[in-house]
């Protein structure tokens, strides 16, 4: 009977034990549960079922989802912090570039001349006759170097076409001082005069990058469209001919030594080797073999400040002298005070020193505008 009753509580038993571990499947048989020591137990049992609690709770399948939805809240409150900080790309700048000649101190006009020091000792007053150049490639940028958008004005001084834009400044007329057309032999100076480049940018400008030139392109579809009378302005002018292009960059001036005597000077910086059927260049090619084109980047750029032409700079270390031309034929007839430069710099050696200081090289015709000493901001 004892048997029997024991029998039936080992029966009893093992089956309220088997009860539990059909959760988790069919793992240990009876004899096994039955045969276990006491000491595996309900602690065991326990254990195992917090081993199952993180396949059944914390699936990695179920987890993705939430994951995914938390990245993309992310993402849209990061793009609605950017809306909110206020990225206004609308925001535009009256954009005014005003330029001016100066001797390095004080600006120079017609009536004003300034000392130049020449090479070794000698010094030289120089009377401004013309000053004209080409701005082309303008850039601008923000204080973050950002390059900003331009749409620059279109006027009798500022010319956009299919291949291009650029501007011309004339900082003297021909009317007065040494500006007027006597007081040099090959006076060329025009009656109008314009300071500045003038546009919208779009935003605040602290950089401002250009080329002193006609862009190459330009130039070509210039000549090639138009005749050198009809060309549209400004692009009707400072031309060495129809057949050898634009000059970028003229300087006319009066020379006197300290001794009296006087002279004249003239500085043309121009592309060379610039092709062409005779009649017109950049027939045959797309760019001048030399393009003498100088470059200049100004950063701190502010409203108030002009962009400055150091003419003094310029023609400092010179040894003012020059061939003196017939006015008629042309012909070299001696030498006298002046300085002479075509961009010729093989034959004219005034152009080697006046292309440094532009931060031009003279036998490559590639430009540097970290080495152009004559345009700053003042």
């Amino acid at each position: 009977m004892r048997e029997i009753l024991a029998n039936r509580n080992i029966d009893s038993l093992s089956a309220s034990r088997r009860r539990p571990y059909r959760d988790y499947g069919e793992r240990v048989g009876r004899d096994e549960r039955v045969g276990r020591d006491e000491r595996v137990g309900r602690d065991e049992r326990v254990g195992r079922l917090r081993r199952q609690e993180p396949v059944r709770w914390f699936d990695p399948q179920s987890i993705r989802p939430r994951s995914a939805l938390v990245t993309q809240l992310v993402l849209l409150l990061s793009s609605a912090s950017l809306v909110a900080c206020g990225d206004d790309s609308s925001s535009t700048t009256s954009l005014a570039l005003e330029f001016r000649a100066s001797d390095g101190v004080n600006p120079v006009t017609c009536e004003e001349g300034f000392d130049v020091a020449g090479e070794g000792t000698g010094s030289f007053n120089v009377g401004v006759s013309d000053i004209r150049f080409y701005v082309s490639n303008l850039r601008a940028f923000d204080s973050s170097g950002t390059e900003l958008s331009l749409e620059l004005d279109e006027n009798e001084f500022q010319y956009s076409g299919p291949s291009g834009w650029v501007g011309l400044i004339d900082l003297t007329s021909n009317s007065a001082g040494d500006c007027s057309p006597e007081a040099i032999a090959f006076a060329e100076g025009t009656g109008r005069t314009n300071t500045e480049i003038t546009g919208i940018a779009g935003g605040e400008v602290d950089r401002i990058t250009f080329d002193v030139g006609v862009p190459q392109a330009v130039m070509r579809e210039t000549i090639a469209d138009f005749t050198a009378e009809g060309a549209p302005s400004p692009l009707n002018e400072m031309h060495w001919s129809w057949a050898s292009a634009h000059r970028h960059f003229v300087f006319n001036f009066t020379v006197e030594t300290q001794g009296g005597e006087t002279g004249d000077g003239y500085v043309h910086v121009g592309s060379r080797d610039c092709g062409g059927d005779g009649a017109r260049a950049l027939t045959d090619r797309e760019a001048c073999g030399l393009l003498y084109t100088p470059s200049v980047d100004l950063t701190g750029y502010d409203p108030a400040q002009v962009i400055d032409v150091n003419l003094a700079r310029l023609l400092e270390g010179l040894d003012f002298v020059a061939p003196v031309y017939d006015p008629t034929t042309f012909e070299i007839i001696g030498e006298g005070p002046g300085v002479e430069c075509h961009s010729a710099p093989a034959t004219q050696p005034h152009c080697n020193l006046l292309f440094g200081a532009l931060g031009v090289d003279p036998s490559g015709g590639l430009s540097d505008a970290d080495l152009n000493e004559v345009f700053s901001l003042q």
